[in-house]
């Protein structure tokens, strides 16, 4: 396998629960060049990772779809393995003459599969591609590769003391029941006044999250929300000590670069059990009670539970540093 193409999921968070399968990819054919095929964040989020060698940027736009299947064909690919379960995407490999595929079988496209598997949907997303990946090689792993994430290795933001970074994506209007309530940000942001925070986000979060900055009348805020490309949050949150995230894409960013995380968990987009990142640097923070709603979730993750655990991670850190710097006198 001297070529190979992997069609990468819609969204940050599911691309990065693909990289463990892909690392198993890189342990068996190590001198094989790997192109990414999916959406243009692909370009930033994966920029330095040395075990891809190209991307193609792909949309839903039919004259793109038949000038993709031409850069493909052009490429002489040896194996194609889909992490998208579209009926489209093995269509469009195939027609790109890809002489093997590795997929799931739904959507009626097995007959287009080289190698298929059933898409269970109750299993982890991490454990789904690395599934797919290992059933197709014979079971040879038993273990799941380390996660991680490479970016540029720089500090993109400076504040005026060396007190800790904290960052902050508390969602905007279009997260809905995602989103933590207002009120309860402001006293939160009001409690982490002595540390330098940092806020990141969309175009739509910076709307709300301006107005809470305003609110809580507080120094030592650097808002990056709608500011930053892909990479540049990547590196953003790779030099926070701690980042404070409602369910999203930044969440499972810290995982990948290793940041310590406290999670807001309210009414998610999929079972939780399915998406929460493998991580020992994470606190997940839900609290159901007897609540009849579940778009009432997260208003019982009060600030003063969040800030006990930033106080807690905080610790832990410290004690970590401590320890680091007893072994090396």
């Amino acid at each position: 396998m001297k070529r190979i193409i992997i069609c990468m999921p819609n969204f940050i968070g599911d691309s990065i629960n693909t990289i463990p399968a892909i690392e198993l990819v890189r342990q068996v054919f190590p001198q094989a060049r790997i192109t990414l095929l999916g959406p243009s964040f692909l370009k930033e989020l994966f920029e330095y990772d040395p075990r891809i060698s190209y991307i193609i940027v792909s949309n839903k736009r039919k004259k793109n779809y038949f000038r993709n299947i031409f850069v493909i064909l052009r490429n002489r690919y040896d194996l194609g393995i889909l992490f998208t379960n579209t009926f489209m995407t093995a269509l469009l490999l195939r027609l790109a003459l890809v002489k093997r595929l590795v997929g799931y079988e739904n959507e009626g496209r097995g007959f287009l599969l080289n190698f298929k598997r059933p898409l269970n949907r109750n299993v982890h997303y991490i454990n789904r591609y690395a599934m797919l990946v290992n059933e197709w090689l014979g079971n040879k792993f038993t273990c799941l590769p380390t996660l991680k994430l490479y970016y540029k290795q720089e500090c993109n933001f400076h504040f005026a003391n060396n007190n800790p970074v904290i960052g902050l994506y508390l969602g905007g209007t279009n997260k809905r029941f995602r989103r933590y309530p207002e009120e309860q940000a402001i006293v939160l942001l009001r409690m982490l006044r002595n540390y330098n925070l940092v806020f990141i986000g969309d175009s739509n979060d910076a709307v709300v999250q301006s107005s809470y900055v305003r609110q809580a009348m507080i120094d030592n805020v650097l808002d990056l929300s709608g500011k930053t490309s892909v990479g540049e949050l990547v590196t953003s949150i790779a030099n926070m000590d701690i980042l404070i995230t409602i369910d999203s894409a930044a969440m499972h960013i810290a995982a990948a670069v290793k940041t310590a995380f406290i999670a807001l968990l309210g009414l998610s987009t999929s079972p939780t059990s399915t998406i929460l990142p493998r991580s020992q640097t994470g606190v997940f923070l839900k609290i159901e009670n007897n609540l009849i709603n579940e778009a009432d979730y997260i208003k019982n993750i009060t600030p003063e539970i969040i800030y006990r655990n930033v106080e807690l991670l905080m610790n832990r850190k410290k004690d970590r540093n401590d320890t680091q710097q007893g072994r090396s006198f």
